[in-house]
């Protein structure tokens, strides 16, 4: 009975320790390390932003703003580390469930202690100036751009993908201004030279595509078929605007009508606006609900050549189509970026084929991606299209060649080996599955597995986790009256590795009054062409006759 009593005890400990809070230490670093984000992940869900900012008519006048963040926290194994990429002299007051405390911000990371938390549902009122390294800051406007890990220089947040929000702003700005971001305006007030805009809850999102645009603009609202879109422009040129304005609304509705159809989802999103700035930085920035875009990029004269119409339509058909693939589904960790770039460009050159049908699509992909894809994996430099990547703030060294140019073409070229009808299933699979959510390239990869005979793990393990390119060589051989008797083709691999990539493409046999095509199926290191022998001896052979 002594023996029961003391085991009994000895149980009873173990629970009470299990039940313990055990404080675990994470090497802090500047940046957003994987390790931070790991842990976060399990740490905190269902969190929402409230911001408001105040915009003086002063460009030299900071930006007096306000946070106040609600989440709920699973543990109090460490501290709550929340992004915040400044100056510490920026934060003024901090308050944690209605408590005052003290101001700890070390290595672009506020702290706040356990101690100051609750297991469940916690506040955090922050007051702050707003940073400003991404409020792209003019006297006549503003804009923010905050991918990839930009966020954390405008406001204190988990600057992280897989922590997915939703955001209630609040606008201080000269009453002359507009103001456009991810949702619907609610309310709106004048107060002598300034208006107070508030407005809706947004939609859930990643940090990176938080944003809000804000200055002396012009406004157009137009309704191409689905809803109301509006578009804030600083163009002054009347022919441009004239000859630029419909095809703009109505290639937005163009993407949007093919995207769900193709997708089988809905616009997944309350709203779709855009604003043409005159120096931004990159053609497009997908910013849920708030597109923006290179001015230039958009408005055209009646001179503009078919070439330049189709990179608009590509433009921003690449653009609408981030709605679906980055915004609604998005990467769980920056390594994945290439995913939402290769399935907004492959989108787009759909789009474009349906908005510019006399063009030759196939050779301009081909003019297009592949002299810039080899240009970078034929050398000894080269990486893999999905690479590893530590901490965020070195996001920036993944984007180049490679995911630009090799990734639509291992993108098409596992559209082919599938087929178009299983390809497309599986991505209406993935999208209905992580809506909302987060995924991996492994992700997609498990959905589309299971629709082909094909084993897409071994193909990806090649294309997509390895460097390199193949080189081809045939073996022909002739017999009587030169007709071809065997044909083989041989891979190896560029730099010597032991890899094969399976893939699809045609072959062309061109005679004096014909060609004849063939198409072939490279699954290893020795392929039988058998639809070439008995053919007579062609006056040449042209690989890759597709450009696949």
């Amino acid at each position: 009975m002594r023996n029961f009593h003391v085991l009994a005890f000895c149980f009873f400990m173990f629970l009470i320790g299990c039940n313990k809070t055990v404080e675990k230490s994470i090497v802090l670093e500047e940046g957003i390390s994987i390790e931070l984000a790991e842990s976060r992940k399990q740490q905190v869900s269902n969190v929402f932003y409230e911001l408001s900012f105040e915009i003086p008519l002063e460009i030299e006048n900071s930006i007096p703003a306000e946070l106040d963040l609600s989440l709920d926290i699973q543990n109090l194994n460490t501290p709550l580390y929340l992004d915040f990429n400044e100056e510490t002299v920026l934060l003024k007051s901090i308050s944690v469930n209605g408590k005052k405390v003290s101001i700890v911000h070390e290595k672009q990371h506020i702290i706040i202690s356990p101690q100051n938390l609750v297991l469940g549902r916690n506040t955090i009122q922050i007051q702050f100036n707003a940073g400003e390294n991404s409020l792209n800051r003019n006297k006549d406007f503003l804009y923010t751009l905050l991918v990839p890990d930009r966020a954390s220089t405008l406001f204190p947040c988990f600057d992280q993908p897989d922590i997915k929000a939703t955001y209630k702003l609040k606008i201080k700005a000269p009453k002359e201004w507009e103001v456009v971001c991810g949702s619907v305006l609610l309310e709106k007030t004048i107060q002598e030279k300034y208006q107070i805009l508030q407005f809706d809850e947004t939609d859930k999102m990643s940090t990176y595509l938080f944003s809000f645009v804000a200055g002396r603009f012009q406004k157009i609202t137009k309704n191409p078929g689905s809803f109301d879109m509006q578009l804030l422009y600083r163009e002054t040129n009347p022919e441009k605007i004239e000859e630029s304005i419909a095809p703009i609304f109505d290639l937005h509705q163009k993407s949007i009508d093919f995207l769900e159809a193709y997708t089988a989802y809905k616009f997944p999103f309350k709203k779709l606006d855009f604003a043409a700035i005159p120096i931004f930085q990159y053609g497009g920035m997908e910013h849920v609900g708030a597109i923006q875009y290179r001015e230039s990029s958009l408005f055209m004269d009646k001179n503009a050549t078919e070439s330049q119409k189709l990179r608009r339509s590509k433009l921003i058909a690449h653009e609408t189509a981030h709605m679906w693939f980055g915004d609604l589904v998005t990467m769980k960790w920056f390594n994945d970026v290439w995913m939402k770039e290769v399935f907004a460009n492959f989108m787009a050159d759909k789009i474009g084929e349906i908005a510019h049908p006399d063009l030759n699509h196939d050779l301009l992909f081909m003019l297009n991606h592949y002299a810039s894809a080899y240009s970078e994996d034929r050398t000894r430099g080269s990486n893999p299209i999905r690479q590893k990547l530590d901490n965020l703030k070195n996001a920036g060294s993944l984007y180049g060649q490679i995911i630009y140019h090799k990734a639509p073409i291992v993108m098409r070229q596992l559209e082919a080996i599938m087929g178009k009808e299983s390809f497309n299933e599986g991505i209406k699979e993935y999208i209905k599955t992580y809506a909302d959510s987060n995924a991996d390239w492994n992700n997609l990869i498990a959905i589309l597995d299971a629709k082909t005979t094909t084993n897409l793990k071994e193909w990806s393990e090649v294309w997509v986790n390895r460097a390199g390119r193949p080189l081809f060589n045939d073996v022909i051989s002739y017999g009587e009256n030169n007709k071809i008797t065997s044909f083989n083709i041989i891979q190896k691999a560029e730099q010597g590795k032991d890899a094969i990539w399976k893939q699809a493409f045609d072959m062309a046999f061109v005679y004096a009054d014909s060609t004849h095509i063939i198409p072939v199926a490279i699954e290893n290191n020795n392929t039988v062409v058998s639809r070439a022998i008995g053919l007579p001896k062609p006056k040449t052979i042209i690989y890759n006759y597709n450009g696949f």
